[in-house]
């Protein structure tokens, strides 16, 4: 039996209230999804965008009949409160000027309700570069503890097969050090197990079994042996 990715996420999040904040809500493609999602009574969507705008997107789109959360960073009552909180976790790092200039980003902003605990979450990168996505979680969420760096990967599912793989670090990290690719393998496997993946994890590198003698490849077989040492019962 084939089991549907999209299915088993659909099974762990409806009807849960989760609450995600889309920053783009400028952005045909977002506000449609994020409609939808609600529509389906998976997420609860928390929308940023000028409301007028917003609200005729989803009449355009049919998704009008529901009641929406859509927040305008510009007119948000209780932005004074955001700052304060925004400048204590950045402790002198950030004038008042700077943080009030900020959190008008619509990144920022959406960070910093999750952070508020306003919000469960926030999906973005759609007209967003993935730096631009990143950086303010890693100045107010910050990493978790233990690890040194945040990592991307990409989800592939075979089509008709019950094959998943999971791609790390294909869109934040340029060159890491060994020290750093053995983290990301790790931290990967966990991510896998989310998908019910049970992870066996590989390293790749162009070198196909010590093929070819490079910096690049001893690097990558050096993080081999420390992923192995950080987390010794993973395949």
């Amino acid at each position: 039996m084939i089991r549907s990715l999209f299915g088993e996420l659909r099974s762990k999040v409806a009807g849960k209230g989760i609450k995600i904040v889309f920053p783009e809500g400028n952005d045909e493609r977002v506000v449609r999804a994020a409609a939808r999602l609600k529509f389906e009574g998976l997420v609860d969507p928390i929308i940023l965008g000028e409301a007028d705008q917003v609200k005729n997107l989803l009449k355009q789109f049919g998704f009008a009949d529901q009641n929406y959360t859509i927040i305008n960073p510009n007119t948000y009552p209780d932005f004074d409160k955001m700052k304060e909180l925004f400048l204590e976790i950045r402790k002198g790092k950030a004038t008042p000027e700077v943080a009030e200039k900020l959190l008008r980003d619509v990144n920022y902003f959406g960070v910093m309700l999750v952070k508020m605990g306003l919000a469960d979450g926030m999906v973005s990168g759609a007209i967003h570069s993935t730096a631009d996505t990143v950086r303010p979680a890693l100045q107010i969420i910050k990493t978790k503890p233990g690890i040194s760096r945040t990592s991307g990967v990409f989800l592939m599912n075979r089509e008709n097969t019950n094959e998943r793989y999971i791609f790390a670090d294909c869109a934040i990290n340029i060159d890491p050090e060994a020290q750093e690719l053995a983290e990301i393998a790790v931290n990967t496997a966990e991510t896998a197990k989310i998908f019910d993946i049970d992870p066996q994890v590989a390293l790749l590198s162009f070198s196909t079994k010590g093929s070819a003698k490079a910096p690049q490849a001893e690097k990558v077989q050096e993080a081999a042996k420390i992923a192995k040492e950080l987390a010794p019962d993973l395949a």
